[in-house]
């Protein structure tokens, strides 16, 4: 049964978007045989009886479906930025702090914001987290709250020897974590909001899967739960959609952050604003990295051209300069995300760095972990080692697991005097490479292999500047 026609993959779908709302991304949907025998199983029915009673819209099976069928992926302190500013913005509350993670998954995230609150000095006994999922069989793992090592993969050592109960082949959630959290079935698509009057609102990497019909209804019900001044936290790519919701955009440590106004509150124009652009860019697929070679020069970065795949990427050295200076200061209306980067590398590459910080920041705003890498490069050229750092950080907000990304700090941070930083930056760049090949070529601005940024890591005295190992 794990091979299916596509009228059933079909009614299957069906089924999963009436019960949650859900649209499935492909490598779900070549999923939903394994989810469907798994579920099976454990009804102790046959297979294509219990396709049956799917399809049928029995209630208990598509609810055991659900919970094998929508692939949750989570760990401990996922985009940590955002659990840091929730702990200072807490440490100034008075009274009890309500919190609401939405589609929670197995529970790390909740647990991760009971542990960001205790470790911000919040009593215990003012902390309230309540975690939701359409996922049954999510939540009874949440509340068993043990789980395998890969779960705590980007968690600091420090947290983790406070907060959990580590063991060789599982960590457990102590109670005095756990007490702070409950976990209640909740549907974001047809239920209406779970708590009211909360202080924060988690809802990250939720709503990319749900169709655009649905998305401004539940956007909705999470600015509805929230407290005047109270805060929403998206990931990245769902930040386009709060437009329209009256909410305030605010940058904290180069991140956005959403706040609820208190009523009559007048709301300042969001920052992004202005970097207005004459038309849209086009998101389209794109290479794992739109940009082949940088190599520094003289303190400012000297970029070679993109080259398309199969051609071989030419040396820095080789590649002629542009034939006449660029003379728009704006792409064509409606440019691709790789047709602006290459704009901005031309740019780079021709001593035009106004301009080309200019089209970056535009492929920027369409969340584009690459264009912040450029940004952070011409930066660093120009001596802002601060203003690197933060471009670096947002690229890492976008992609966690961009290990030259990591691998960048660990210069800027000794430059700025600050050993621990640049430590925890290397740590991070090694952990965003465990189980990869050496041979595997890294995402990023600059071609590294995994084996050539490993060594250039773990080798005493080896430095990582923009340019990588030295």
């Amino acid at each position: 049964m794990e091979r299916l026609d596509e009228a059933t993959l079909g009614g299957l779908e069906s089924v999963l978007r009436a019960a949650c709302g859900m649209v499935l991304a492909p490598s779900v949907r070549r999923s939903l045989g394994t989810a469907l025998t798994r579920a099976a199983e454990s009804q102790g029915i046959p297979t294509s009886d219990f396709l049956q009673r799917v399809l049928a819209r029995d209630t208990s099976a598509v609810e055991s479906f659900i919970g094998y069928a929508v692939i949750g992926e989570t760990y401990f302190f996922r985009h940590p930025e955002q659990l840091r500013e929730l702990g200072r913005l807490a440490s100034t509350h008075l009274g009890s702090f309500l919190v609401w993670s939405a589609g929670c998954a197995s529970g790390e995230e909740p647990y991760s914001i009971a542990m960001s609150l205790l470790e911000a000095g919040l009593s215990p006994e003012h902390i309230r987290v309540v975690g939701t999922d359409v996922s049954g069989r999510a939540l009874e793992k949440a509340r068993q709250a043990t789980y395998s090592p890969w779960s705590v993969r980007r968690m600091e050592p420090e947290l983790e020897k406070r907060f959990l109960s580590l063991k060789p082949e599982s960590v457990t959630v102590p109670a005095e974590v756990r007490a702070r959290v409950e976990f209640r079935r909740h549907n974001l698509v047809t239920d209406p909001p779970p708590v009211s009057s909360a202080n924060a609102v988690f809802c990250r990497n939720v709503l990319i899967y749900f169709p655009p019909e649905v998305i401004p209804t539940v956007m909705e019900r999470l600015v509805l739960a929230l407290a005047p001044g109270g805060w929403l936290f998206l990931s990245p790519a769902e930040l386009p959609f709060s437009k329209g919701l009256g909410l305030e955009e605010r940058e904290v440590d180069g991140l956005p952050v959403l706040r609820k106004p208190f009523p009559g509150e007048r709301i300042p124009e969001r920052p992004s604003s202005r970097f207005a652009r004459s038309g849209p860019i086009r998101v389209v697929a794109r290479s794992s990295s739109p940009l082949r070679r940088m190599s520094p020069a003289r303190g400012t970065p000297a970029i070679s051209s993109p080259v398309p795949t199969p051609a071989p990427v030419a040396p820095a050295s080789q590649v002629p300069p542009p034939a006449s200076p660029i003379p728009a200061a704006q792409p064509p209306a409606g440019p691709s995300v790789p047709q602006v980067m290459e704009q901005a590398t031309a740019a780079a590459r021709a001593g035009q760095f106004d301009l080309a910080e200019e089209l970056a920041l535009m492929a920027a705003r369409e969340l584009t972990p690459e264009a912040y890498l450029l940004l952070a490069m011409m930066y660093e050229g120009r001596g802002d080692v601060q203003g690197a750092v933060a471009a670096v950080r947002k690229a890492l907000y976008l992609e966690p697991q961009l290990a030259i990304g990591h691998a960048m700090l660990v210069a800027m941070y000794g430059r700025l005097g600050q050993p621990e930083e640049a430590e925890r930056a290397r740590r991070n760049a090694l952990r965003a490479m465990e189980g990869l090949d050496d041979e595997h070529v890294l995402r990023g601005v600059e071609t590294m292999t995994v084996g050539g940024l490993r060594s250039a890591l773990v080798v005493p005295g080896t430095k990582m500047g923009k340019s990588g190992a030295r």
